[in-house]
């Protein structure tokens, strides 16, 4: 049978040879230039649409190219976009964990208590004062870490996460990633570094997480990450739970392919929904 090794990956830094910091600006500066060009395309075609809506009759003809040309300009861009993101990431060197400091709480309290993200670490919205004490709290237990999440060569603070060490398991209680800085690669990143984190330093076996199966986005972060989903359960609310082992990240293990547990980002429901 066909066998693949499951393998350390680590996030870019400006160590590589490649990691020229002229050629990445050069590579970004270009990038954007391009999209500003596409954007202004879109926007002639959206404009040319919409004025239509105000003519006694439109040219149909006209308008059906001009709705084609929005669908072609709408997917280079979201294309060009995603590169831009990989170019920033490459150009930014990776992400970096460190203890949490006093003065960050309030930005982090912040990010916490957005609607649909508060009840992944809280039931309610709490007051900075609350979550000032559980800080504390945590710090002072020497089985929890409080981190901070921050781009590695900018220092900007871009995240928090909760991790709780037991014997030889380190579990991710909590992480979120700030607004703004989502859906652009990070979350993978912060969890390739957190298994680098538990295991190097931490000492830990084990990497283990639940996540709602309803959390889609959280999902895919943790599979591109490595995790793999070890059980579910259905008690008080429908939980997956996953892990990594560190002879998986060393690539000690060898993992046969048709024995691999399929993803499954996306809600558990949709496995169980009747063919119609």
């Amino acid at each position: 049978m066909n066998g693949t090794q499951i393998r350390e990956e680590r996030t870019e830094t400006r160590d590589d040879a490649n990691a020229d910091l002229e050629k990445w600006a050069d590579a970004i500066n270009n990038l954007l230039r391009i999209i500003e060009r596409s954007e202004r395309k879109l926007g002639y075609f959206q404009n040319r649409v919409k004025q239509a809506r105000f003519m006694d009759q439109p040219n149909q003809r006209k308008i059906r190219t001009a709705g084609a040309q929005i669908g072609v300009h709408s997917a280079q861009l979201e294309g060009l976009r995603n590169e831009l993101r990989q170019l920033e990431r490459l150009y930014s060197g990776g992400i970096s964990l460190r203890n949490t400091t006093e003065n960050e709480l309030r930005q982090i309290w912040g990010w916490i208590n957005r609607p649909g993200i508060r009840n992944l670490l809280y039931t309610a919205r709490v007051s900075f004062e609350t979550f000032l004490e559980d800080w504390h709290r945590w710090t002072a237990d020497k089985d929890i870490h409080t981190l901070a999440i921050e781009v590695r060569t900018t220092r900007l603070l871009i995240g928090f996460m909760l991790l709780e060490c037991n014997a030889d398991t380190v579990t991710v209680k909590f992480v979120i990633i700030r607004p703004d800085y989502r859906a652009r690669g990070y979350g993978t990143d912060t969890l390739i570094e957190t298994v680098r984190y538990a295991f190097e330093m931490l000492g830990a076996e084990h990497v283990t997480l639940q996540v709602s199966p309803d959390n889609g986005p959280a999902l895919t972060c943790f599979e591109n990450a490595g995790f793999q989903y070890l059980s579910y359960t259905d008690m008080t609310q429908q939980t997956y739970t996953m892990g990594i082992e560190h002879s998986e990240w060393v690539g000690d293990k060898v993992v046969d392919e048709e024995d691999v547990a399929p993803q499954l980002s996306a809600p558990l429901k949709v496995f169980f929904e009747p063919e119609e």
